[in-house]
């Protein structure tokens, strides 16, 4: 039998007593900080349990294994992510979310390692699903073509954010020194199919880093979803 996600099983509720049992909301709170601290893999049951004063026997209570921790650290913090305001372009506004998505990853590295992992599926995240399909609603495609194109899209961010922590490949300067490189090698006509391939790509004058993920998202969106 598969391993039922723990969003499937009953809270434990906590108690009062001595010591007071803990809460999900609890563990997960202590887990998350030391992510923030440390780093994923400094997240153990050990760890969290230490850092709570109690036991691991006493997070097994709520927990089957880390990967349950790992699916409530994930759903906790898409709790912070908020979607853009609408403003009548659905294309533009799911641009705009998946930007968001960006600074949520940003702001916690660990998030992608985590998603990696155990690819997200809470309450939360499920919402935010609903809210990407909604933002497509109004479009004539199947669903299925629709979960594609969120896919894709996803995949895209979470891409993008893992190769942002490495650096090099996403540093403004760097990137726009492999423009200026290209257009070098193409300008006496050597290379006339990547001459015309360059056309609009990569780092315009004024981008910024942002700006170009927003153009690739929106031309993958259009491919995936043309316009009617």
């Amino acid at each position: 039998m598969a391993h039922e996600l723990i969003w499937m099983r009953p809270v434990v509720e906590a108690t009062t007593g001595r010591p007071a049992e803990l809460s999900r909301e609890q563990i997960t709170a202590a887990a998350i900080a030391i992510a923030d601290a440390d780093g994923l893999a400094a997240v153990t049951m050990r760890r969290v349990a230490n850092e709570l004063g109690t036991g691991a026997a006493t997070l097994y209570r709520h927990l089957s294994t880390r990967d349950d921790l790992l699916d409530l650290m994930i759903d906790q913090a898409f709790c912070e992510y908020e979607p853009a305001p609408d403003t009548g372009d659905w294309r533009a506004d799911l641009v705009a979310d998946y930007l968001r998505q960006l600074a949520l990853f940003r702001a916690r590295p660990w998030l992608v390692d985590a998603i990696a992992l155990r690819p997200g599926l809470g309450p939360r995240v499920v919402g935010i699903v609903e809210g990407v399909l909604t933002r497509m609603s109004g479009h004539p495609a199947p669903a299925s073509a629709k979960m594609e194109a969120l896919g894709t899209l996803t995949g895209i961010v979470r891409m993008h954010a893992q190769q942002e922590r490495l650096g090099g490949v996403l540093d403004e300067d760097f990137a726009l020194a492999q423009a200026a490189y290209l257009r070098h090698m193409t300008r006496d006509g050597s290379y006339p199919h990547l001459a015309a391939a360059l056309t609009g790509v990569g780092l315009q004058p004024g981008d910024s880093i942002d700006d170009r993920l927003a153009r690739i998202l929106r031309l993958n969106l259009d491919g995936l979803l043309p316009e009617s």
